[in-house]
């Protein structure tokens, strides 16, 4: 009796589901380290430019803590000591909302607005040539199959 050891044979889907999250993994380390060194060079990590871009789009009334949280998909521990180091930045202030005494909102510092104006071009720049070696329908398919893979691990 011979046994075969090629995975795709034996393993089937199984062993193309591990492939899978290992190339995605490689993938999102490998964007990851381009991240970090391009936030760097503006003494930014990705959280604070997630947080810069949150706040920004929500205009002067900012945000409450617990919505920012959400929206970046943080802990409200993770928010407040990411807002304390922004804040020591000079990048938000934070406000008790005058509609309920409990809530603290955080609005985006002029000097961060400014900091935006220099970082998002850069950023563009970064981040199209990261997937330029896709063409357009490639990043189509590969956008539909992320949203498709995220539906599926939703339902787990």
């Amino acid at each position: 009796m011979t046994v075969t050891h090629n995975p795709t044979v034996n393993g089937g889907d199984g062993y193309l589901a591990i492939r899978t999250v290992i190339e995605l993994t490689r993938t999102m380390d490998l964007l990851d380290d381009i991240l970090a060194r391009h936030f760097a060079r503006f003494n930014l990590s990705q959280a604070k430019f997630n947080a810069l871009m949150e706040l920004y789009y929500a205009g002067e009334q900012g945000l409450s803590l617990s919505e920012l949280g959400q929206r970046m998909l943080v802990t409200r521990a993770n928010i407040t000591g990411l807002m304390d180091r922004m804040e020591k930045d000079g990048l938000v202030i934070r406000n008790v909302d005058p509609r309920d005494r409990r809530v603290f909102r955080a609005r985006i510092t002029p000097r961060a607005v400014e900091l935006l104006k220099f970082v998002l071009p850069v950023h563009n720049q970064v981040v199209t040539r990261a997937i330029s070696c896709l063409n357009p329908d490639e990043k189509n398919t590969l956008i539909s199959l992320l949203q498709k893979l995220q539906q599926g691990l939703e339902e787990i």
